[in-house]
């Protein structure tokens, strides 16, 4: 049955109207969609740009000298000497264990050593250093230089070590240093960042303890620019710290 021409009219009416409402509503969202991207690509874009900074650059803390402790005389109880030791960076080792079994014809390297060393490999990010040993003598510094090219990932690093030149005999007066403790750190209302720097060593009993905040000294800062991953790129600035003061005790050590 064909349908007369007010029907059709009408029909097309609605069809027209649909497609108004269908195109208004696109309109608005698109401008809406416009404003969006406006706001976000102009207005946002000096936050967005402070995010990035935020996101590129990092502050890491250099850990301080000690202050050093003397006598009346001015003889020394407690000095720092520099320290030596051995740290790995596995994405740079490739075959660990294979990097460590030609490390151990070079130096000491227990199996207990070895096995802890393993593990924290895995368990680390692939660009962070981890020491292998401590304390190392300069002969074992020697060696592992001159063998650089056969141990990839393998470099000797210098730092300071706390020493006693009067061994025990002025222990119960001087005390000694240890690395901080979770202990340590819960013990302090506000605790200084610094203590937070791996390996970092605090005074544990008499005047090393007593004296800590004479003794500390203040971190310095450097300004680093890393990747997604946190791997530092390269050295922007650095500001050094401040060593800890030296303390002269009433004690005579001769």
């Amino acid at each position: 049955m064909r349908r007369n021409r007010a029907e059709i009219d009408a029909s097309h009416g609605k069809l027209t109207r649909r497609a108004a409402l269908l195109g208004g509503a696109q309109l608005l969202f698109m401008g809406g969609l416009a404003a969006r991207m406006r706001y976000l690509q102009v207005d946002q874009a000096d936050q967005f740009r402070l995010l990035a900074e935020e996101n590129r650059i990092n502050i890491r803390l250099i850990p301080p000298a000690r202050g050093e402790i003397f006598d009346r005389n001015g003889r020394r109880l407690a000095q720092n000497v520099p320290s030596y030791r051995i740290v790995l960076v596995r994405e740079d080792a490739g075959d660990v264990e294979a990097v460590l079994d030609r490390l151990s014809t070079l130096v000491e390297l227990d199996a207990e050593t070895r096995e802890r060393v393993i593990a924290e490999v895995n368990r680390s990010a692939p660009f962070l250093p981890v020491t292998v040993l401590e304390d190392v003598s300069w002969d074992d510094v020697s060696r592992v230089s001159v063998n650089a090219p056969a141990l990839p990932g393998i470099t000797p690093e210098v730092g300071l070590a706390r020493v006693y030149p009067r061994g025990q005999d002025f222990a119960h007066v001087v005390g000694r240093v240890g690395r901080v403790s979770q202990a340590d750190l819960d013990a302090l209302e506000d605790p200084d960042q610094v203590l937070r720097i791996p390996r970092f060593q605090i005074g544990k009993i008499n005047v090393e303890a007593r004296e800590e905040a004479v003794l500390r000294g203040s971190a310095g800062t450097k300004q680093v620019e890393v990747n997604a991953t946190g791997r530092v790129m390269r050295e922007l600035s650095r500001r050094e710290g401040q060593s800890g003061a030296d303390l002269q005790l009433t004690v005579d050590a001769h």
